[in-house]
């Protein structure tokens, strides 16, 4: 039992990335001090922090790049002075650790906001409880309301003014109604105004600002729902949306090259030097994992990731399918499809455009997409040497070359534009599915990460400097789910990936062995739905 009770308070630690110190002799609400056998464990974090977690959003501060937040899917939000050498945890102590977005002043880098709850549309996404904001660089946070949005994705600070920030609410994922849509606050944040719903099923995806005219803003609306099995990610309700009065009243628009819906989800982005120029990605009624229209019947949904990218390549465009990246030159009057890529819209849909150059494109995919010639040919294999399933994309308009992305893997660095990348081992976010213990001593812990392999690690090792990445060791690559020890003997595990690939490892020798189960001669192929 204190075994299981020491290990249960360092999880907790490596999850929420800190270092929570317990107190011996705490004083119950009745004013009586508590003297139980575990009042001297303390939470101390053992990591991994080497293959890192899944990333939601950045927010750079642009004015000096070296500081810049990170929102991660389950681990809270970071921040580095430093352009990463060091990161700090924040929002460690509001009761909730998925993040939706995170957004810094243009102003003043100590002004951020973040939205709980990852608006990506996983099985393993986890809902917030509102909007919180900071004044002091993130040292504090202070819940400003939509409790009710489940998963905000998008906040966005008028450059003119910090006390105007808009907000695209998704709303809950399982079920309808709620606080989704476009919200706007005139007052930093004290009150709420809705100012753009579409439906109790249908909530907000993106939201940019005309970089020169800050009454003129673009939105994107998503409808969708998840179920035990599926994943349905369209509708009526799904549409690109343009405000020309501060966000006041929104028209949506239609025709002129734009599809017709039913669609699925949207991303937008505007061009910073001349804001005539947008790219939208675009998701249509019938593709992958389930997105239909309403009332379609939605398929399961993938336990796998889909294959990796292709190298660059000429592009498809084809009129009859809605599905791909559409430019406009004309402040959305008028689209063209450029292309037929979108890859996975569900767990992506985000364009870039880089800041000085309106034909250079780099937009999200299980690899990252970079274009350069205005989506006609696209790179689609753009992250070779980093993890897939890239969620947040940011291009220095200082330096075009410099890069930022935030993965399922964690957070990269480009200096030459997508060519080369540089990972940041430093950042203790890992996502566990399901982690267990052996009888060794000192004990070992396996655990299965979402997208990142099955690791084991050691609870203690010698020496002051602490357990080290090194320190963890793969033993199952894919998605790693369940991660059991064999209570006898601590060299042996098993372990399991998906599609059912099981595994027995012996941990010492390194030596693998499948043992998913196979069909007996005469017996059908097993079917994983």
């Amino acid at each position: 039992m204190k075994r299981f009770a020491l290990l249960l308070a360092i999880l907790i630690a490596s999850f929420a990335g800190q270092s929570l110190i317990g107190r011996a002799g705490q004083q119950s609400a009745s004013g009586v001090t508590s003297t139980g056998p575990f009042e001297r464990l303390h939470f101390r974090p053992i990591g991994p922090a080497g293959m890192s977690g899944r990333i939601a959003d950045l927010a750079v501060y642009e004015a000096n790049p070296s500081i810049f937040y990170v929102g991660s899917a389950h681990g809270g939000v970071w921040k580095t002075t430093n352009a990463g050498a060091t990161f700090a945890p924040q929002f460690q102590d509001n009761g909730l650790i998925s993040i939706g977005d995170v957004t810094v002043s243009q102003s003043n880098p100590d002004l951020v906001w973040v939205g709980s709850g990852e608006s990506n549309n996983r099985q393993s996404t986890s809902w917030g409880d509102g909007i919180y904001k900071s004044t002091n660089g993130g040292k504090t946070y202070v819940k400003m309301g939509l409790p009710t949005s489940r998963f905000i994705n998008r906040i966005l600070i008028d450059p003119r003014n910090n006390d105007i920030v808009f907000v695209a609410a998704t709303g809950s994922l399982w079920g309808p109604g709620g606080e989704r849509g476009i919200y706007k606050t005139a007052d930093g944040g004290k009150t709420w105004k809705q100012v753009l719903k579409v439906d109790e099923d249908t909530g907000a995806n993106d939201l940019v600002m005309d970089p020169t005219n800050n009454q003129v803003l673009y939105a994107t609306t998503y409808q969708r729902r998840r179920s035990a099995c599926c994943m349905n990610g369209g509708g009526p309700g799904s549409g690109l949306w343009k405000s020309t009065d501060g966000g006041e009243t929104w028209t949506r628009v239609k025709g002129n090259g734009f599809p017709d819906g039913p669609l699925g989800r949207i991303g937008i982005d505007v061009y910073r030097k001349r804001s005539n120029v947008l790219y939208a990605v675009i998701e249509g009624p019938a593709t992958a994992n389930g997105r239909g229209g309403r009332g379609a019947a939605p398929t399961p949904d993938e336990a796998a990731p889909q294959p990796a990218g292709r190298a660059s390549t000429a592009t498809t465009v084809t009129p009859t399918t809605p599905t791909g990246l559409y430019r406009s030159d004309d402040g959305g009057a008028s689209w063209k499809k450029v292309n037929d890529e979108n890859p996975r819209p569900m767990y992506f849909s985000q364009v870039r455009i880089d800041p000085n150059d309106p034909d250079t494109i780099i937009y999200a995919g299980v690899k990252l997409h970079h274009s350069t010639d205005g989506g006609k040919t696209v790179n689609t294999n753009a992250t070779q040497t980093i993890h897939d399933d890239v969620h947040a994309i940011w291009i220095d308009p200082a330096n075009s070359q410099h890069v930022l992305i935030g993965d399922d893997g964690g957070l990269a660095v480009s200096f030459d534009q997508t060519k080369t990348w540089n990972f940041f081992s430093n950042l203790p976010i890992g996502l566990f599915y399901h982690v267990s213990v052996d009888m060794a001593t000192p004990y070992n812990i396996c655990g299965g990460m979402q997208d990142n392999y099955v690791w084991c690690g050691p609870s203690a090792v010698r020496g002051a400097a602490g357990i080290a990445n090194y320190e963890w060791k793969t033993m199952q690559g894919g998605d790693g789910f369940n991660a059991i020890q064999d209570p006898t003997d601590f060299r042996i595990a098993y372990s399991e990936s998906q599609d059912g690939n099981m595994v027995r490892i012996d941990r010492v020798t390194g030596e693998t062995m499948s043992i998913r189960p196979q069909p007996q001669p005469g017996e059908p192929a097993l079917r994983f739905n």
